[in-house]
């Protein structure tokens, strides 16, 4: 099973690739940053990383490319976010990826799963 996961540096991301490693689940992620990647050398040895961005729609193409299954947990950062930092990641990234499973190829499509608590309450003040 090959599993594709967009939002792996923080948080529930994180948890998910971590846990998935152990079961030697085959893992690719999207990083802006891979050197800031919050992995060991270890796990990192067990992740195929595609260095791109949620915003460019063909970084995502790239990183869901062949994958069973695809883990969004996208999100801004809360510490010293303002109205121009992260916030739509969310919207774009997700959109790139709704739009990419539709045109792609493939005899099925991956399973989406997308987790997020940005915005449940109607807006998106900081902090949340």
């Amino acid at each position: 099973m090959r599993v594709a996961v967009l939002g792996a540096s923080r948080n529930t991301g994180k948890a998910f690739v971590e846990q998935a490693i152990e079961k030697d689940i085959q893992i690719t992620i999207l990083a802006r940053s891979p050197d800031k990647l919050p992995f060991t050398e270890e796990q990192l040895s067990k992740i195929q990383v595609i260095k791109g961005d949620a915003l460019v729609k063909e970084d995502v193409a790239r990183t869901i490319e062949g994958a069973d299954i695809v883990i969004c947990s996208l999100g801004a950062k809360i510490e010293g976010l303002s109205i121009s930092g992260d916030i739509g990641v969310e919207e774009t990234g997700i959109k790139h990826l709704i739009e990419t499973i539709k045109e792609a190829k493939a005899p099925a499509a991956p399973r989406l799963i997308m987790v997020s608590s940005t915005g449940v309450n109607g807006n998106y003040d900081v902090p949340y």
